[in-house]
C-alpha cells in the first residue's frame, strides 16, 4: 500500500521542512518528499491519504546503544529503579521473592543518587531483608552488584575468590566478603544463577520490541552476546524481529564471525555483524571508571578491565582492525579516553590511516586535551544523555572536577560525530527523555543541544555510525521508510519534551504503532 501523509511537518533539518511524505510498504521505501507544489505534479497514485496538519514526522529513532535482549529480560525483574529508602529495597524485594517462584531473586537496578537516607548496602542489610533465597541485586550501571550469604554459598564464589582482584571482590577492614561484587565478580555470580527458556525469552523480546515501536524505535545498535542471538534468530524466522539490528559482539568472538554472518546470511536487512566491542574501564558510580586523579576522599582512581591489564585487548583489537571490522570500546573515564586515543593514534601509525569509524561508548569524562584529538583521530562519540539522571549528582558527590562530565558541546563545536543512544537498560528506553536530558544536562554546568541537534545525533549520526547513511537516518525519497509521528516538540517546553508521545510509527512502510 502506497500512503501520503500531507499537511504535516516533514523535519528535513535544521529549519527545513516539507508538508508532505509518501511511501510504499512493498519496496518498504519513500518515494516522494515535497510541498503542495510539487505534490500536484506527482504522478504516483496513493492508497490512503494521512491528513496531518502541525504534526511532525521525522525519521524513526535509532538507539544507538542498547542491550536488547539483556534489557528485555531485565524489565520482567524486581524493579528498584525509584528505590530512595529502606523501606523501599525492603518492602520490594520481599514482595517480589513471595510473588515470584524462582529459585533466586534478581533485579533492583538502583541508583544511589536517588537515596534520601543512609541505606547500609551490603550482607548484613540483605541477609535481614532475605536469608533463605539469594539475592542478586546490581546497580543500574551493571557493573556492581549486591547479594546475600545464601548468593555466595550457593554460587560457589568464595572457593573461586583467587581469580578475582579486591577491586572485583570487596572485603571489609577485617577480611570479611561485605556483598559488594564488581565486574568480573558480579559476571561469575550471575553467570551461575538459573536462565529463563528460550520460549520465555522469546516471549519477552517481542513485547521489548513493541514497546520500541511505541515510542518510536525501528533500529538498535545492540550490544550483543552470543548466547542473545539463538532468541534472536527464533523470531527472525517467525517474521516477528521488528527492527533493524546494528549487532555488536564481544571482541572474544572476532574468531567466530565468518560462523555467526554465515548463519544469519538470509538475515542480513535485519540484522548485521560489522562491530565488536570492548570495556576499557568501569562505571562511574561503582567508581571503577579510570580517571587521571582519585575520586574525591580515596586514593584510588578506578580500573583498567582484566581484559586490558592482560593484554588481550591489544591482541584483538589489531586483529579486528586488520580485518576491517568496526570497534566499540566502553570508556568511561577520562584517564581510560585519553589511553584509548593514545591506542587509536598509535594504529593510524602502524597500520595506516582510514576511515574506521572507530566509536567510543560513553566518553563521558574528557580531558580539554583530548577534544581536538576526538577529531583528528576522526572518533565517533557514542553518548548517552539520560545517565545525566544520576551522573550529574553523582559527579559532583565523588569527583573533584565537574567541568569534564558529558561535555559534548566540545565535541559538536569541533564537527565530531556524536550519536545517541540510551544504554537501555541501564537508562530508561525512552528517547524523548534521553532528549530531554540533552536540552537540560539535569542542572549540570555546561552548554546542551539544541533539539534539531538531539533529532541530528538520534538518527543521521547513527546512520552513519552503522554504515547506513545511504539508505537510512534521512526522509529522503529512496531511503528506507522508517519514520515517527509525534506532536511537535520544537513548540514543546523542556517537560513537555520528557513527556512527548508517539502518535504512528512506521516501520518499512508499514504502521507498527
Amino acid at each position: 500500500m502506497k500512503t501520503l501523509i500531507s499537511n504535516a511537518r516533514i523535519w528535513l533539518g535544521r529549519n527545513y521542512y516539507a508538508s508532505h511524505i509518501g511511501f510504499d510498504d512493498e519496496s518498504g521505501k519513500i518515494e516522494f518528499v515535497g510541498n503542495s507544489d510539487s505534490l500536484s505534479k506527482c504522478k504516483i497514485d496513493f492508497d490512503e491519504i494521512l491528513n496531518l496538519p502541525d504534526k511532525l514526522v521525522i525519521p524513526a529513532f535509532h538507539d544507538g546503544h542498547c542491550h536488547l535482549l539483556a534489557g528485555a529480560i531485565l524489565n520482567s525483574h524486581l524493579d528498584l529503579r525509584a528505590a530512595s529508602t529502606i523501606k523501599d529495597f525492603t518492602d520490594s524485594i520481599k514482595n517480589y521473592s513471595r510473588e515470584n517462584t524462582g529459585q533466586w531473586t534478581c533485579g533492583g537496578y538502583f541508583s544511589d543518587s536517588n537515596f534520601v537516607e543512609h541505606i547500609p548496602l551490603g550482607l548484613d542489610f540483605f541477609n535481614s531483608i532475605e536469608s533463605e533465597k539469594p539475592l542478586f541485586i546490581p546497580r543500574f550501571d551493571l557493573h556492581s552488584a549486591f547479594v546475600n550469604s545464601k548468593a555466595l554459598e550457593l554460587s560457589g564464589i568464595m572457593n573461586k575468590s583467587g581469580l578475582f582482584t579486591r577491586d572485583e571482590l570487596i572485603y571489609d577492614e577485617n577480611g570479611n566478603p561485605t556483598g559488594e561484587l564488581k565486574e568480573r565478580a558480579m559476571e561469575y555470580v550471575q553467570s551461575v544463577i538459573p536462565q529463563k527458556s528460550l520460549s520465555e525469552k522469546s516471549q519477552l523480546l517481542k513485547n521489548q520490541i513493541a514497546k520500541l515501536h511505541s515510542l518510536g524505535i525501528t533500529a538498535v545498535t545492540d550490544i550483543v552476546r552470543r548466547p542473545d542471538l539463538e532468541v534472536y534468530k527464533l523470531l527472525l524466522e517467525k517474521n516477528e524481529f521488528g527492527l533493524f539490528d546494528y549487532a555488536v559482539l564481544p571482541f572474544s568472538e572476532f574468531e567466530n564471525i565468518e560462523t555467526i554472518k554465515k548463519e544469519f546470511a538470509e538475515f542480513r536487512s535485519a540484522i548485521v555483524f560489522k562491530c565488536f566491542k570492548a570495556f576499557y574501564d568501569g562505571s562511574l558510580s561503582s567508581k571503577t571508571a579510570l580517571m587521571h586523579g582519585n575520586y574525591k576522599g580515596t586514593n584510588h582512581c578506578g580500573i583498567r578491565t582484566e581484559f586490558v591489564d592482560s593484554g588481550s585487548f591489544d591482541k584483538y583489537f589489531e586483529m579486528i582492525d586488520l580485518a576491517d571490522y568496526g570497534m566499540a570500546v566502553h570508556a568511561i573515564g577520562d584517564k581510560a579516553v585519553t589511553e584509548l586515543l593514545d591506542k587509536i593514534g598509535n594504529l593510524n601509525k602502524k597500520s595506516g590511516i582510514r576511515p574506521r569509524r572507530f566509536r567510543i561508548e560513553h566518553a563521558q569524562h574528557i580531558q580539554p586535551a583530548d577534544f581536538e584529538r576526538f577529531r583528528i583521530l576522526n572518533i565517533i562519540a557514542s553518548v548517552q544523555p539520560g545517565h545525566l539522571s544520576n551522573d550529574a549528582k553523582t559527579s559532583e558527590e565523588i569527583l573533584n572536577d565537574i567541568s569534564i562530565v558529558h561535555n559534548y558541546r566540545e565535541l559538536l563545536s569541533r564537527g565530531v560525530t556524536i550519536n545517541f543512544g540510551t544504554d537501555f537498560p541501564v537508562i530508561i528506553e525512552n528517547p524523548f527523555e534521553t532528549i530531554y536530558y540533552a536540552l537540560t544536562r539535569a542542572g549540570l554546568p555546561g552548554d546542551p543541544f539544541t533539539p534539531d541537534e538531539c533529532l541530528d545525533a538520534y538518527t543521521k549520526a547513527n546512520a552513519y555510525a552503522t554504515y547506513t547513511e545511504e539508505t537510512r537516518g534521512y526522509l529522503k525519497p529512496g531511503f528506507i521508510a522508517d519514520l515517527v509521528i509525534t506532536e511537535n516538540l520544537f513548540e514543546m517546553n523542556f517537560e513537555e519534551i520528557k513527556k512527548c508521545k508517539v502518535i504512528m510509527t512506521f516501520k518499512n512502510g508499514k504502521r507498527v504503532y
